[in-house]
Parts: structure tokens; C-alpha cells; sequence
């Protein structure tokens, strides 16, 4: 089942990102950096917040327990939208959930021009998801996480294109 976070939510919502960015990220980021992050980022503050100026869509599993969620945008002024998370707990990587998120996000944005996202070269598995949802490589990007170096890789899905398939 897939439904939209509430604030009730937010505890669910910090452990499957917690666990999600540990194990995605956790030999290439040092974990004092990657728990500062996420404290800073996933606070009950920042995710009211996140509620309020985006949507959060989380999957459930049939236990009725939360197992992964997605964020996006809403349609700015030029048509485009932006998949801001999207964090599964490992146990359920590959089990269908993501996808159900992002046709559920994709559903209400039928009427954007673009929806981008944004994944760090080294979520292959990520990468190869959206590549294989008929996102196109847009650019590489060099910059900068909490300090450290990193290459996040620009896609984007047109979906009048999309709508159209």
C-alpha cells in the first residue's frame, strides 16, 4: 500500500533514512559525518517541514509496517519536478516497492514537462532504477557533501514523452 506521510510518520520516516544512507553510503562516507547529516536533515523540524512544501509518500508493507518513502516536488512555473528521496529499508530492496512509489510520484505529476532527480555516482543500483523508469543522463555534476568530494549524476524523465509510452 502506498499512502502520504503524516506526522505520525516522522520516526518511521528517520529510521528507514537512517538505515537507507548507512547502508547505501556507509563505506564511503565516515559515520560521524553521515549521523550529522542525518540528525541535521531528518529532524522532526525538517521533516514538518518537508511535509508541508513537498510530498512524502511512503510504502507499506503488508504487516502494515512503513518500509521505504519518496519526496518530490510540486510543479514549479516551468513544468519541472524533482524526486527528492527515494530510501528503502534494505530488506526491502528489489521487492517492487520502489517502483510502486515512483508510478504512484509519476501519477500525480502527469501534467510536468520533466521530472529530474539527482543520485550519487556511486548508487549504481540507484542509477540503473531510474535508467530502467526511462530517466536520460543529463550531466555529471562535481561538488561538495558536508565536505567531502563527491559526482552526482543529473537525470531526468520528460513526460509528455512519458505519457505517451
Amino acid at each position: 500500500m502506498i499512502r502520504k506521510m503524516t506526522v505520525d510518520d516522522i520516526k518511521d520516516v528517520q529510521q528507514i533514512a537512517l538505515t537507507s544512507w548507512r547502508y547505501m553510503f556507509g563505506e564511503f562516507i565516515p559515520a560521524e559525518v553521515l549521523e550529522a547529516f542525518i540528525d541535521r536533515t531528518y529532524s522532526d523540524l525538517m521533516l514538518k517541514k518537508q511535509i508541508e512544501k513537498t510530498t512524502v509518500l511512503l510504502a507499506i508493507d503488508p504487516q502494515g509496517l512503513p518500509v521505504g518513502y519518496i519526496s518530490y516536488t510540486t510543479i514549479d512555473e516551468d513544468g519541472e519536478s524533482e524526486v527528492t528521496a527515494l530510501h528503502m529499508l534494505p530488506s526491502h530492496l528489489d521487492s517492487g516497492y520502489e517502483e510502486l512509489l515512483l508510478a504512484e510520484a509519476l501519477q500525480s505529476l502527469s501534467e510536468a514537462q520533466n521530472v529530474d532527480v539527482y543520485v550519487d555516482e556511486r548508487s549504481h543500483d540507484l542509477q540503473e532504477f531510474y535508467v530502467n523508469q526511462g530517466f536520460v543522463l543529463v550531466e555529471s555534476i562535481k561538488e561538495e557533501f558536508e565536505g567531502l568530494p563527491v559526482e552526482t549524476i543529473h537525470y531526468s524523465l520528460p513526460m509528455k514523452q512519458h505519457a505517451h509510452m
